[in-house]
């Protein structure tokens, strides 16, 4: 396909210093600050004394134009000057990632002047400049095999910049100039195995501990600086919004997202979500917020059997607990500290009362097979319990339906109780064409209007919009919204709703005025010394102690190690005559009978997804995820004898070692992507030493190892003594059933 690549030369450039109202006839009542006003497109406005964007290029000050109005006004005035087209084009957004170099195409010109869109998710991959220096121009003009999300080329910080300049002049060139707004998922952490759609791994930004990891620190005035040092970051690019962070709670062990959630503990979530909120985006939103978009309300916690939904198989949540007012308490904070926006989650609240063995009136239809096929035979007692507190007359039986078109929780709880008046932001792809009939093994479903799959995309929209959902994510099809209120479906009135509320953050955020990056400082901002410096900080502080056997920690100096998982030549660094014990591949290539000790570094993936289009071409999940008859299988006995979990190191090799240097004398470092199960019989909770990560490098684990910094990390969640303790537990309760916690919340030993 021909496409036209091309970036924006400027026409017109502003840099305005403050500047106020000199009168004395109301002893400066009316001075106020003069923002910075920059246009490449239309002259700048000159009127009383004050400048001014001409976003319409009519050269006069509108309402909208004038900020020194508040942003409800201008909003107000916008909203009265545009087309329906126009006003629809506000509630879509869909990725837009940078063509190669960071120019913009074909795509970009259709989605601003044709679907009249300028709210935008930003998935590119970010590298330092000397790594995209060091790549070819063919593997700069790769965007990979495409996926979910589209093709992922690879940009420095400084291309980013420029694409995201690009794309503030192609808005500021419409006829009302509304400019862009760019959202990004979290990408400010180590992750190995970052999934598009749900998070970027950090590349050229500052590198930290997972959510869990930061949690696990304990010290919120080092959270706080991270999202300091993260507003920095993505302001340098552009980048001013966030889908994230996510409140939900990690009490349903098998929930694959777990690693994307801080703890299980309300209190401490909530405490962690008013830090982010003020550190990020602050109680009122400004020119240097990061707004952010919490998620997923009211709380994706507690899956039912930890199926995740953005497949047909993982519809549900459940509350066997009853604890569904818990999972809400992080949102309650986030909206006290002034969240701008919130994001419900595919997941289906309400509704029947059942388990596989004993349903109801609900359909369990998993792609054309009974979900009952798809599952183990041991968790088809299990009753899924919901919640119809704040449930609504749709769906079979009432209250089935996800939580986006419930407006019992949107309306009801989320507006009315909750007092929230931001943007309620759909996720995405709850709304497509309907599904064809397949497993979500064979492909993924672009629509999870779960509930609603016998409804058409007419009838879903109106249901979503009269529910609440003011903007569609991953949607970009403007005649399709637009038409359920030429059909008189959907009042405009209701339409204007969401579009204030939508442009209020863009005039709150200052993109009026300023929407431009200065990208030559991209580079140098974009993960620099001082900020990595905190985050290896931050990796340390991690770092958890859960056993250290007759102190076996730290290691004596000048010892010989074993090590596997890892980068040995960083552990020699630190002194010690190091046998390098893998390969590559984590296969064991050495014994380790003549060293000392040996560290084994443990990673859990589930096998990943080979995807041509949106197909994935072995049996694998694309988001993530094991097989749906494996989910309860978190004991590394089931892991290693499963078909869709990789221990690596395996098991075999493991035990191998442990055998050969002496289990007193192993260290296990395990990577706690969910809360795995050290069980009897895989021998590991022998152990000398096992330090819990998440997502703290070689360099952070062996400063703990070696001494140099002392161990102070927490476990965000409890972790369980058995494979059986799994099935037991309520996926809406923190913790284990009384005698089947291996480690409780909050443990973490250290060096005495």
């Amino acid at each position: 396909m021909n496409r036209k690549l091309f970036t924006l030369a400027p026409i017109a450039v502003a840099l305005v210093l403050a500047g106020c109202n000199s009168s004395n006839s109301n002893d400066g009542k009316d001075d106020l600050l003069q923002p910075i006003v920059q246009s490449k497109v239309h002259d700048i406005l000159n009127v009383d004394g004050y400048q001014f964007r001409d976003a319409n290029g009519d050269g006069k000050l509108a309402p909208y134009e004038d900020w020194r109005l508040t942003s409800a006004e201008r909003a107000a005035d916008l909203v009265s000057r545009m087309t329906l087209e126009e006003k629809v084009g506000m509630m879509l957004i869909d990725t837009l990632n940078a063509e190669a170099y960071g120019y913009i195409g074909s795509e970009h010109q259709n989605l601003v002047n044709r679907q009249m869109m300028n709210r935008f998710i930003f998935r590119n991959t970010i590298l330092t400049q000397d790594e995209i220096n060091a790549l070819t121009d063919e593997e700069r003009q790769d965007g990979g095999a495409g996926g979910p999300m589209g093709a992922n080329y690879k940009i420095s910080p400084m291309e980013a910049a420029q694409y995201m300049n690009s794309m503030q002049e192609l808005t500021e060139r419409t006829r009302l100039g509304i400019p862009a707004l760019f959202k990004s998922n979290a990408r400010n952490h180590i992750d190995p195995n970052a999934k598009a759609g749900i998070n970027v791994d950090s590349g050229a930004f500052s590198s930290w501990p997972k959510e869990g990891g930061l949690a696990a620190t304990g010290d919120m005035a080092l959270i706080g600086e991270f999202g300091n040092i993260m507003r920095a970051e993505w302001n340098a690019i552009g980048l001013r919004g966030m889908y994230g962070y996510m409140a939900d709670l990690a009490t349903e062990p098998r929930w694959y997202r777990v690693h994307e959630t801080f703890t299980e503990d309300a209190d401490l979530a909530s405490e962690i979500m008013t830090s982010l909120v003020g550190n990020l985006q602050g109680k009122d939103v400004s020119s240097d917020s990061i707004v952010l978009t919490m998620k997923h309300f009211p709380g994706g916690g507690p899956q039912f059997l930890g199926a995740d939904p953005h497949y047909i198989a993982g519809q549900h949540q459940s509350y066997p607990a009853g604890n569904f007012d818990y999972h809400v308490k992080p949102f309650i904070a986030a909206i006290d500290a002034g969240v701008a926006a919130m994001m419900p989650y595919y997941g289906i609240v309400g509704g029947g009362e059942w388990s596989i063995n004993n349903p109801d009136s609900t359909d369990l239809d998993a792609g054309g097979i009974p979900l009952g096929d798809l599952l183990h035979d041991r968790v088809k007692n299990t009753v899924r319990v919901p919640n119809n507190d704040y449930s609504t007359s749709v769906g079979t039986p009432a209250g089935n339906v996800g939580v986006a078109f419930s407006k019992g929780i949107l309306d009801g709880l989320l507006r009315k109780e909750l007092g929230f008046k931001g943007v309620i932001n759909s996720d995405t792809g709850i709304i497509n064409d309907q599904n064809e009939v397949h497993t979500d093994y064979e492909m993924m479903h672009n629509n999870r209007a779960w509930g609603l799959q016998d409804k058409d995309k007419t009838e879903q929209f109106v249901i979503a919009i009269e529910a609440g959902t003011d903007v569609f994510s991953g949607f970009k099809n403007n005649a399709e919204i637009r038409t359920v209120v030429e059909q008189g479906l959907v009042s405009e009135a209701r339409i204007d709703e969401s579009v204030k509320r939508l442009l209020e953050v863009q005039f709150d955020l200052g993109l009026f005025e300023n929407a431009y990056v200065d990208a030559d400082k991209a580079n140098a901002i974009v993960g620099n010394a001082e900020f990595q410096e905190k985050a290896q900080l931050a990796q340390r502080k991690a770092v958890v102690l859960l056993e250290n056997t007759d102190a076996t920690l730290p290691l004596p100096t000048a010892s010989s190690l074993f090590t596997m998982g890892m980068d040995g030549e960083i552990a020699e660094e630190y002194g010690f005559d190091v046998t390098i014990g893998d390969d590559d591949e984590g296969n064991k290539v050495a014994a380790a009978t003549e060293s000392d000790y040996a560290l084994i570094r443990v990673r859990v993936d589930n096998i990943p997804a080979v995807i041509t289009g949106d197909t994935p071409t072995n049996r694998a999940l694309v988001f993530g995820g094991s097989d749906f008859d494996e989910l309860s299988v978190l004991d590394f006995t089931g892991m290693a004898k499963s078909e869709s979990w990789v221990i690596t190191p395996s098991l075999d090799d493991i035990q191998a070692v442990m055998g050969e240097v002496g289990a007193e004398n192993t260290v296990l470092s395990v990577y706690f992507r969910q809360p795995y199960v050290l069980d009897d019989t895989s021998g590991l909770k022998g152990a000398g030493a096992i330090l819990a990560t998440f997502g703290s490098d070689d360099r952070a684990v062996m400063d703990v190892i070696s001494g140099e910094f002392k161990p102070t990390g927490k476990l965000p969640f409890a972790l369980a003594n058995s494979a059986q303790a799994i099935l037991d537990q309520d996926s809406d309760a923190p913790g284990y059933k009384e005698g089947d916690e291996l480690y409780p919340f909050g443990h973490g030993l250290n060096y005495k």
